[in-house]
């Protein structure tokens, strides 16, 4: 695959950005601090989509490592921020509990998926040097928003128990729901998960709030760009579990020493239906949204760069092959914190490096913090982020385009 410069175009914004190793000595002050803003905001994202998922906390943070570096440098896009994502939570518990040893719980399911994952990598590179990037164009975009809204329901249902301190695992989506009640009565109930509820909320109420401080005043609006959501609710929280005295079952728990986050795959359900159909689903699922972000993130680029569909599977798959072989869940580019990315001031993949540089750092160097932070303040934003997704307005644009438009996507 050919690594071609940047054409030397322009627009209002100047002269396009130099790519590669040229492109970090021209732009190396924009993109490393939208890079350092993203890890902040990508750290806490990647611990609780992890918990979610089914899997250790720290399977999310090597996630976005490694798509960060291995990922953006072999991607086809320029300013897409590689990691695990709320809009894979559903496809990677399901694969977890359908490979699980114990019916009912996904962390018995965690070391085959693993597997699942390598070979969903190994795929993904095939697809993209078959030219199989042009699958961006085969699908009807109101399916995928309704697979989006589906998962935005699933998330909210599941985090909204977290974050009062109980657990909605191994509850069906109808369940989940129904007994949101009976957690709210045992949170009122018991001040130890009053505790963690007030947590919980404070976090939903910050992620709520924060994008609209502009309209309260323009210097709240100022102080919202330059902190993002997630780093003042760790900011807020993590000191307010310590005076609590939350118990540890109630915090995040990587470990101490940064090699001990490395898991092998377990191969031995290859030759099972179901790990192939878990492989089918991985595959599907993170390229569509991969390309389709990537398809939506060229449209916010400045400059309008292009991205290279097919390369940009051949990255994915080469970083969730390798990933997934560590301990890693399977990546996509995520398209909230890739917008927020261009939104501050990134130019170029190197945005996307840095982040990860920043995460191998943290948990390299300063796993004892990570650990006072509260599983509640990462599921209300979570709680939050699930409700964007299956937000009404959502239903209203697809309605607007037509009727059946809408069908499709009330059905998916």
């Amino acid at each position: 695959m050919s690594t071609p410069q940047s054409a030397p175009a322009s627009n209002s914004k100047g002269p396009v950005p130099l790519d590669w190793m040229p492109g970090l000595m021209q732009n190396a002050k924009f993109d490393l601090v939208s890079g350092f803003i993203i890890f902040l905001i990508a750290l806490p994202l990647c611990l609780g989509i992890s918990i979610a998922s089914g899997a250790p906390p720290i399977a999310g943070v090597l996630t976005a490592i490694v798509g960060g570096i291995l990922g953006a440098v072999l991607s086809g896009s320029h300013l897409t921020i590689n990691g695990p994502a709320a809009g894979m939570i559903v496809v990677v518990f399901g694969v977890f509990m359908s490979l699980a040893d114990v019916p009912g719980d996904p962390t018995t399911g965690y070391k085959y998926a693993l597997a699942v994952g390598v070979v969903c990598g190994l795929i993904q590179i095939v697809l993209g040097l078959v030219g199989a990037g042009a699958m961006t164009n085969m699908f009807n975009l109101s399916v995928v928003h309704g697979m989006l809204a589906g998962i935005g329901l699933i998330v909210l249902g599941k985090q909204v128990h977290v974050a009062l301190g109980s657990s909605a695992a191994k509850l069906t989506m109808v369940q989940t729901y129904a007994q949101i009640p009976t957690a709210l009565g045992k949170m009122m109930s018991d001040p130890m998960l009053q505790k963690v509820a007030l947590i919980g909320f404070l976090a939903i109420f910050i992620m709520a709030i924060w994008p609209m401080m502009g309209k309260i005043a323009p210097i709240l609006g100022k102080i919202a760009k330059l902190l993002p959501a997630p780093l003042v609710i760790m900011l807020i929280t993590v000191p307010l579990a310590a005076s609590f005295g939350l118990d540890k079952k109630y915090l995040v728990n990587v470990p101490l020493n940064f090699m001990d986050s490395f898991v092998l795959p377990d191969w031995s359900k290859i030759g099972m239906g179901i790990f192939w159909k878990g492989v089918f689903i991985y595959v599907f699922v993170a390229s569509l949204e991969s390309l389709l972000t990537a398809s939506a993130v060229d449209k916010l680029d400045p400059w309008k760069r292009q991205s290279n569909m097919n390369r940009e599977l051949v990255g994915k798959g080469a970083a969730n092959a390798l990933v997934s072989f560590i301990g890693g869940l399977p990546m996509i580019a995520e398209v909230v914190r890739s917008s927020a990315n261009i939104m501050n001031g990134a130019r170029t993949r190197w945005s996307n490096i840095f982040h990860g540089v920043f995460l191998l750092l943290a948990v390299a160097m300063i796993p004892v913090v990570l650990n006072m932070i509260p599983l509640a303040a990462l599921a209300g934003m979570l709680v939050v982020i699930g409700f964007r997704l299956a937000h009404p307005k959502e239903f209203a644009h697809v309605a607007h385009i037509g009727k059946e438009e809408l069908f499709f996507m009330v059905a998916t």
